[in-house]
C-alpha cells in the first residue's frame, strides 16, 4: 500500500524536524553541561516546538490570506448541526479531565459566483445556537467545502492564533539563539516587553471589553441574551476590578 502526498510530506517533515532538534538540542545540552551528551528531554521539547510552529503557522497564514482576499458574499443562516466536542478543564483537585460541549454550525445559503444559489456549512463552531433568518458575510472561492465566516468573531480567533504562535515563535527563536552561543540579555529584554507591554495589555483589555459589554446589554439594551442579574452584577464587578490593573499597565513607567 502507497503513501498519499499527504503521508509523504508527514514523514518527509518529521524526519527534517527531528533532524534540526537532535542539532539544536545537542548544542543546548553543551552549552548547559559542557562536556555531556545530548538530553534527550531537550530534543523532545525542541521537537514539539518546531512541530507544532511550522504547520500551524502554514494553516493560520492561509486562513489569514482567504479572510482577505477571497470574494465576499451576504449569506443567511437557514438551519445548523450539532455535535459533542471533547475539551480538556482542570477540575477541583488540579486534574486534567476531558469533558464534552454541545457545538453548532450554522448552514448559510448565498448566491455564488455562478449565480446559482449554494447552501454549506459556516466555518465556525460555538456554543451558542445560530439564530436561523440572521444574516452573516462569508468568503467563497469555487471548490471551498466550507463558507469561512467573515466577522469580528472569526477574525479574532486566528487573531488569537496568530499571538500564540508569535510566543511559540519566540520561544524557539530563543532555544535557537542560545545555542549558537549568543548572550540571551537582549532576547530577555524583548520577551518581558513582550509580556507587559503587549501581552498582558490586550488580555486585559479584551476582557474588560467583554465584560463591560455584557453589563452594558443587562443594563443599557434590556438583556437580550436573558441572562440573570447575578451574571450582570459580576461582570460589572470583575470589569470595575480590572479597570486599575489595566491603566497601571498602559501607563508607561517614568524614570524617577
Amino acid at each position: 500500500m502507497g503513501l498519499t502526498t499527504a503521508g509523504q510530506t508527514l514523514l518527509a517533515s518529521s524526519a527534517v524536524f527531528l533532524g534540526a532538534s537532535v542539532w539544536v538540542g545537542r548544542r543546548v545540552s553543551q552549552r548547559l553541561r559542557p562536556g555531556t551528551g545530548t538530553n534527550a528531554l531537550v530534543v523532545v521539547i525542541i521537537f514539539a516546538l518546531i512541530s507544532l510552529f511550522v504547520p500551524f503557522s502554514y494553516w493560520t497564514g492561509q486562513a489569514l490570506h482567504a479572510l482577505a482576499t477571497k470574494p465576499r458574499y451576504s449569506a443567511t443562516v437557514v438551519g445548523y448541526t450539532s455535535e459533542y466536542r471533547d475539551y480538556q478543564e482542570k477540575d477541583a483537585r488540579d486534574r486534567t479531565v476531558t469533558r464534552q460541549r454541545l457545538m453548532h454550525t450554522a448552514q448559510v445559503r448565498f448566491v455564488g459566483p455562478d449565480g446559482e444559489p449554494l447552501e454549506l456549512p459556516s466555518s465556525v463552531a460555538s456554543t451558542e445556537v445560530p439564530l436561523e433568518g440572521a444574516s452573516v458575510t462569508v468568503v467563497y472561492a469555487p471548490g471551498d467545502r466550507v463558507a469561512a465566516e467573515l466577522s469580528a468573531r472569526s477574525v479574532g480567533l486566528w487573531l488569537g492564533a496568530s499571538v500564540m504562535l508569535f510566543i511559540l515563535g519566540y520561544c524557539l527563536w530563543a532555544t535557537v539563539w542560545y545555542a549558537l552561543g549568543h548572550p540571551m540579555k537582549g532576547v530577555a529584554a524583548f520577551g518581558m516587553a513582550f509580556l507587559f507591554r503587549f501581552l498582558l495589555p490586550g488580555i486585559t483589555l479584551l476582557m474588560v471589553l467583554a465584560l463591560g459589554y455584557a453589563a452594558l446589554k443587562y443594563f443599557a439594551l434590556g438583556n437580550p441574551d436573558d441572562h440573570p442579574l447575578w451574571v450582570a452584577c459580576l461582570c460589572t464587578l470583575f470589569t470595575l476590578a480590572l479597570l486599575p490593573l489595566l491603566v497601571m499597565l498602559l501607563t508607561p513607567k517614568r524614570n524617577r
